[in-house]
């Protein structure tokens, strides 16, 4: 998927890998109150975390930042 869709304020309509539409769409809050949207292609089987930006486009958040911000803190 492109780092940024032109569809500002909602998810990105397609994939960016393969085309389709066939989106999987799962807004979810990080345990550090992050707001991200996991999105998963039924085609290709790419999956993707995007985070709305103040502008209101969407960028990809690495797999590893997800996992750092999603973890506990003792």
């Amino acid at each position: 998927m492109p780092e940024s869709s032109p569809d500002r304020g909602r998810t990105p309509q397609t994939c960016g890998s393969c085309g389709t539409e066939d989106l999987t769409r799962l807004p979810m809050v990080l345990t550090d109150g992050t707001e991200v949207t996991f999105i998963s292609c039924n085609a290709c089987e790419t999956r993707e975390w995007l985070v709305q930006v103040p502008d209101g486009t969407w960028r990809t958040v690495p797999i590893d930042v997800v996992l750092q911000r999603a973890s506990r803190r003792s």
